[in-house]
């Protein structure tokens, strides 16, 4: 039985980075990489994954015309935000937690592009909806059967979302300053990130055997199968002790 990670994400160049740098760092798993859960589904076929790994935003198909914020706009939006200026102005005297007062006054800066950035990405039809109704479907189709976000645009609010519709997990993929250093610090992290989704899979996988007769019936697959076939990849994985 192979051990499979479903990746499911909308992005080519998300793909082009687990297919050749995160997965050439498990050569034990199988990546099956889809841009829907449908797709997902079908090239699944019966086989059952050990973590399905989702992106969070996406194209939101109910946005009827996606469109740029303008530059103009933007600068117009920006430009009533806090400034450094009023960070400081006064913070020397302020009577009370200076500390507390001067982190309260960065956070409004941060808050304030924080929604800005959000209300942008609404504006072109990316939000959240996309990853949730993948995470949804994972959970009606493939119980038990752990599911973490891997994103890149993720903000406070899209994290209580996720936990709340149940997620395993979350990690923040890599991000560089171009394309190239993007790649280089997300086969950097690949190991880091591999390591972190098996810990994950090895807490959860044991409560796969409840659902058995679920997948016997819809797969006609053997949950003990899987829970064997990863109980024995982690025994190898396992470094020898040092000789004596």
């Amino acid at each position: 039985m192979r051990l499979i990670i479903c990746f499911i994400d909308d992005s080519d160049f998300e793909h082009d980075l687990v297919r050749n740098h995160i997965a050439p760092s498990a050569p034990e798993l199988t990546f099956v990489q889809a841009y829907t859960f449908e797709e997902a589904r079908e090239r699944l076929g019966r086989e059952i994954p050990a973590l399905f790994l989702l992106d969070l935003w996406g194209q939101d198909s109910s946005v009827a015309q996606p469109a740029l914020t303008s530059k103009a706009e933007l600068e117009k939006q920006v430009s009533q935000f806090k400034t450094l200026h009023d960070v400081y102005e006064g913070l020397e005297n302020f009577p009370g937690d200076q500390t507390n007062e001067y982190l309260k006054r960065l956070f409004t800066i941060v808050d304030s592009w924080r929604n800005l950035f959000e209300e942008v990405c609404g504006r072109i039809g990316q939000n959240r909806k996309y990853g949730l109704a993948n995470l949804r479907q994972v959970r009606s189709n493939f119980p038990g059967v752990p599911a973490v976000f891997y994103t890149r645009k993720s903000l406070i609010s899209d994290a209580v979302a996720m936990f709340r519709v149940g997620a395993d997990g979350l990690f923040i993929k890599p991000t560089g300053q171009d394309d190239g250093d993007t790649k280089r610090l997300t086969k950097a992290y690949a190991p880091v990130l591999i390591e972190e989704l098996a810990l994950i899979v090895d807490r959860l996988v044991e409560g796969l055997q409840q659902h058995d007769a679920f997948y016997r019936a819809q797969r006609g697959q053997d949950v003990k199968a899987l829970v064997s076939g990863w109980r024995n990849f982690r025994i190898r994985k396992k470094p020898s002790p040092p000789a004596p």
